[in-house]
């Protein structure tokens, strides 16, 4: 890897060569938070998946999938901190590249306070029940917020190396729980993979799993985060294509295997209740493992907290790199002495606070955690649908002589259609208040972001046109 280190943390480069595979593995595991999205997320589509849930999450598996392999086709020769921002700019134009990240920006932002609504709560009740001491679940969102902080901010081995056990801990825990459910339910059938499950009823069921699957891929979210520690890793060209496929393959089944459980577990004939428990996982824990569904709710916390770790990694990642290129403030590029972006962790962070404390006041954590999850999935769907249309052109302009009709065209196509049918139904019909305003927010955004981008242009060309250019050379791999 050729990468200057030696320069001064203004203007030097993240710690080349500093994780390998299980590590730049886990940063999308943990992103992807598989106990928090199995409780919380994938716990949200039911209202309208119904007992049709492993169905959405068998779909979100193969859209993930062929992401994966859009992404690593893009990762092999463009590995950067940038990800998206520089994967779309080398492919579509220097422009659609920064509203890219603008709009990754939008989505990893939220997550840590997303999950600090889990935290938040989770924590309260948990210390509440067995300590008998109530602090308030803003005071505990706080509390690990300054967790997350002391994790991100000194070093990304750190960072990593959390990641990778609080990750397993999560996996083993509902995994388990998860085989418990399935083997004491009495109700397992193949009624799940059905869409004439779905709770609504529209296009023989497929309104409902089409509309579910935006908190389906909200549980997804985050596989593809490795691809920002491209410039921290070891022989990224092939440890972060790797990494996003194993994430986005291993947790998928992971999910589908739990939702299976959740559904069967609780009953696929009294799932209206499902929808009015606060916590039902840890109801069915309860039932299954009494005492010792203490367990399940530290293993959410766990997860959780692993999630705005990886969050905070791949966020300040993104805002550092458009830092760097000067079309974001360049302060954001700025480097501490353990060669991690400060300022971009530490404007995360209040990101992160502000985020939570707001909605979950307003709205109550629950409906706060669903109108961030809505809000912060849509812009997520246009990164991924905007890195499919990058592959083929990227391939036809810049490396023809390996472009594939299967690998650069097919395989892009399919996940693009399916995101398309995904994005209609999250609009038609609209759903209730406040998460019937996740589309009008993202909207704005994007505008925001056009206009920034026309101001760009007039005042610094180069800034923009430099985004193509911030990935490493790897002639190792």
């Amino acid at each position: 890897m050729s990468v200057e280190t030696s320069s001064p943390p203004e203007q030097g480069q993240l710690r080349a060569n500093t994780i390998g595979l299980p590590g730049v593995l886990f940063q999308s595991i943990t992103t992807m938070a598989p106990a928090s999205a199995v409780s919380f997320s994938l716990g949200a589509a039911i209202p309208f998946t119904g007992g049709a849930l492993p169905l959405a999450v068998l779909i979100a598996l193969i859209v993930c999938c062929f992401i994966a392999l859009n992404i690593g086709a893009l990762a092999r020769h463009l590995p950067s901190a940038g990800g998206y921002f520089t994967y779309v700019s080398e492919s579509l134009g220097f422009r659609i590249g920064w509203l890219t990240g603008w709009m990754f920006d939008l989505a990893y932002l939220l997550i840590v306070p997303f999950q600090l609504l889990v935290l938040g709560p989770v924590a309260d009740s948990f210390v509440s029940n067995v300590f008998h001491i109530s602090l308030g679940w803003a005071v505990w969102a706080l509390i690990f917020a300054v967790i997350v902080f002391a994790l991100t901010f000194f070093g990304i081995k750190l960072s990593a190396d959390t990641g990778i056990v609080l990750g397993v801990i999560e996996i083993i825990v509902f995994g388990v729980l998860s085989i418990w459910l399935i083997a004491t339910s009495g109700h397992n059938t193949w009624a799940v993979f059905n869409p004439a499950s779905s709770l609504q009823s529209g296009l023989g069921g497929w309104q409902g799993v089409f509309f579910g699957m935006v908190f389906v891929l909200l549980a997804f979210s985050g596989f593809e985060s490795s691809a920002q520690l491209a410039e921290e890793a070891k022989n990224p060209r092939r440890t972060v294509p790797r990494a996003i496929f194993l994430a986005a393959v291993l947790i998928g089944i992971f999910y589908v295997f739990c939702s299976y459980a959740g559904v069967v577990g609780w009953g696929i004939d009294k799932l209206s209740a499902y929808t009015g428990d606060p916590d039902p996982w840890g109801t069915m824990a309860t039932r299954v493992w009494g005492p010792f569904h203490i367990i399940v709710i530290l293993a959410i916390l766990n997860s959780a907290l692993g999630n705005a770790n990886a969050g905070v990694n791949a966020a300040s990642r993104m805002l550092y790199a458009m830092g760097r290129t000067r079309s974001l403030p360049h302060v954001l590029a700025h480097l501490n002495k353990d060669s991690v972006p400060d300022v971009a962790i530490i404007f995360t962070m209040i990101i992160a606070v502000v985020f939570s404390l707001l909605p979950g006041v307003i709205y109550g954590t629950t409906l706060g955690f669903a109108f961030l999850g809505t809000v912060l999935t849509l812009p997520i769907i246009l990164v991924y649908m905007a890195t499919c249309a990058s592959v083929p052109i990227f391939y036809l302009r810049k490396h023809r002589d390996e472009f594939n009709v299967l690998r650069h065209i097919i395989a892009p196509v399919i996940p693009f259609i399916i995101l398309l049918f995904v994005l209609y139904f999250q609009f038609s019909p609209l759903p209730a208040a406040p998460l019937n305003l996740a589309g009008p927010i993202v909207a704005l955004w994007l505008v925001v972001g056009i206009i920034i981008t026309i101001i760009l242009q007039k005042r610094s060309p180069d800034s923009l046109k430099e985004s193509g250019k911030i990935y490493a050379e790897d002639v190792s791999a």
